[in-house]
């Protein structure tokens, strides 16, 4: 598959509420402001983001297209989108030595840490590394549930403590089974957090002391 491929792959649910969004948009007589302007409000709402959603008008606006039919709005999104990523695009290559590699996964709330844990962890395991994933968020409710339920899924270690507990315990428990069993790589799951929130980012400066 080629990099456009699994970047449209990827990004199915996102493309089918751009397509609920963009409805209808893409079929009027003449692309002028007002529908650019309805086309960025509806990038913006399938979320896109406002930077994004704002980078894709303009490549719309610049072709200076006198109409613009749905594939080819999305051939532009697929490219802009491409384009946005592709700076930032490397692979994933699992060099730590010794054993284990370990990879932190950090984040605000709801952005899909624990999710991308378990296809992360799917993708090196078919490449035959072995996996361990540790359960470092000990604070949003059934998060070490849920990373088991991923772990079973795809046939890799799960550690955890219990719920409220010190998560740079979880993770150095984590470290010293895979360094002992010579596991590749570590995933490490963590609690959602901001910034401005000094007692978990004092918690994740602990975690990385720890790794």
């Amino acid at each position: 598959m080629s990099w456009l491929d699994k970047l449209t792959g990827g990004f199915a649910k996102t493309a089918a509420r751009l397509g609920d969004n963009l409805g209808g948009l893409a079929s009027k007589a003449a692309l002028d402001t007002s529908t650019l302007d309805d086309i960025e409000e509806a990038l913006i709402a399938s979320d896109l983001g406002p930077e994004a959603s704002k980078r894709i008008r303009n490549a719309i606006a610049a072709r200076r297209f006198e109409q613009l039919d749905e594939r080819g709005l999305r051939t532009i999104l697929a490219e802009e989108i491409e384009a946005i990523l592709a700076p930032v695009a490397k692979p994933l290559e699992v060099t730590g030595f010794p054993r284990p590699h370990v990879i932190l996964v950090i984040g605000v709330n709801g952005s899909g840490k624990t999710t991308t844990i378990g296809k992360l962890g799917h993708l090196l395991m078919e490449q035959d590394y072995g996996v361990l994933l540790a359960a470092g968020d000990t604070f949003r409710a059934a998060a070490i549930e849920q990373l088991k339920i991923w772990g079973d899924r795809i046939g890799a270690g799960v550690i955890s403590g219990k719920e409220g507990g010190d998560a740079a315990g979880v993770v150095f428990d984590g470290v010293k089974q895979a360094t002992a069993t010579g596991i590749d790589a570590l995933i490490v799951d963590t609690a959602g957090r901001l910034q401005n929130k000094t007692h978990l980012m004092d918690e994740l400066t602990k975690v990385r002391r720890v790794l």
